[in-house]
Parts: C-alpha cells; structure tokens; sequence
C-alpha cells in the first residue's frame, strides 16, 4: 500500500503515453509488396474492419493528452483536485515517429480496432474464454460465471507484439484469425474462403503493423527504415 504516490503514477502514465506510435514496414520485394496491398483489401472485404477500424479520428484538440484525465472513472483522481498536466502528442520534440494532423485539423490514429467490448467466442466453455469476469465483485456468483468479451484488439505493432489472442495462447497471426467465432464468425469463415494466397495475404499485410524501431522519423519505411508512401495499400 502506497508504494507508489500520485506523482509517480502520474509519471509512468505520461511515459506510456509519449511513446512513439507503431507504424509499417512495407517490403521493397514488389511480389510481397504486391501481396500487402492485396491482404489489406481483402482484411476490408470479408469484414476484418468493421471491427478493426482503420482509422481512430481525433479532432478538436483531441490529441492534446491531460492528467487527471476528464474521462477518469470515479474513484481515480479528478479533474480539478491537483494542477492539469497536458501534453501535446503530436508534439515533434516527443520520441518519433508521432502522428499529426492532416490539412483538415483531424488526426488519424491507424490503431485498427473499434475499442468496442466485443465476444469473438463460442460462448462458455470455449477455451478463448476467461474462468473469472474481473468485472465482478471477487467472489460473488458473477466472478465466476466466467467471460467471453474483451475489448477489440488494437492491430497497429500486431506484427511484434507475440504471442496472440488476448490470452497469448497462440503463436501465429493465422491461429488467432481462425480462432474467431461469435461476432466474428462471418469474417473468420469468409478469410477461410479465400484462395491460399488471398489467405497469405492477409496475413502479409497484418506482418507489415509493426513497432518500428527508435529514432524511426516517419509511421510507415521500407525495409532499411526509409520513408514511403504507400497510398492505396490500406483498408
């Protein structure tokens, strides 16, 4: 208890969210280059981004990061009972590379996910299924009545982020896309319906939502880490 103070929660928070966002890397290969723009518009096609969204937009000032947060929940600090701490995270002077915003003042956050609690299971007694809902009071009926939804996963740094699955059971991109049901059935039966190499793809293109390495300037490099454009190879 109290090992740590406001301040340093304060500073742990502030260091996570000034880290450099991920990006892609996008091979030089033109046969892999070729098959990252067709996996990304066949993840758009059966569905992959109705839930992995593309895009997060951020507008009116919404990058500009403050702590205590209005959004904090009760029971964290507040909003008015210490000094704001606000940070502007597309601020050029912060670990790159950083997002900023385009000609219309929007910032487009490329996290792929909705950030909507979603249940990608076959119910109970699916083994993608939590025993305990973390949600509930410990040790009453509903802690153990188990869980089947989580939040949809952010994809962007997918690529180096192992094992998958919000458990980390499995330990390839393909295991965990084949792992979906419920929600996801439809996309998940439609990836299977792909030829091979619409299925490789797919999983060509998520390979390439990667954590970039420090000091990288730009969100999406090629293979030695130079600036690109890459326009028309997203969903």
């Amino acid at each position: 208890m109290n090992e740590l103070t406001r301040a340093d929660v304060t500073a742990a928070t502030i260091f996570q969210i000034t880290l450099p966002v991920p990006g892609r890397v996008i091979s030089s290969d033109p046969d892999i280059r070729s098959a990252i723009k067709n996996g990304a518009r066949k993840f758009r096609q059966i569905g992959c981004t109705d839930c992995h969204f593309p895009n997060l937009l951020l507008s009116n000032q919404g990058w500009v990061y403050s702590e205590p947060n209005p959004y904090n929940p009760p029971g964290n600090l507040q909003v008015g009972q210490v000094p704001n701490l606000y940070v502007d995270l597309t601020d050029s002077s912060l670990p790159p590379p950083r997002l900023s915003p385009d000609g219309n003042g929007v910032v487009q956050v490329k996290a792929f996910t909705d950030l909507k609690v979603r249940d990608v299971t076959n119910g109970l007694g699916d083994s993608n299924c939590e025993p305990l809902n973390m949600d509930q009071a410990a040790g009453s009926m509903g802690f153990f009545s188990g869980n089947c939804q989580f939040i949809t996963r952010k994809l962007w740094g997918i690529a180096n982020q192992h094992s998958f699955g919000h458990h980390g059971l499995y330990t390839t991109m393909r295991e965990a896309t084949l792992a979906h049901s419920g929600e996801a059935l439809g996309s998940r039966m439609a990836f299977q319906s792909l030829s091979e190499y619409d299925q490789d793809s797919v999983i060509e293109f998520l390979k390439s939502l990667r954590i970039l390495p420090a000091g990288t300037k730009c969100t999406v490099v090629d293979d030695n880490m130079n600036c690109i454009n890459v326009s028309g190879t997203d969903p």
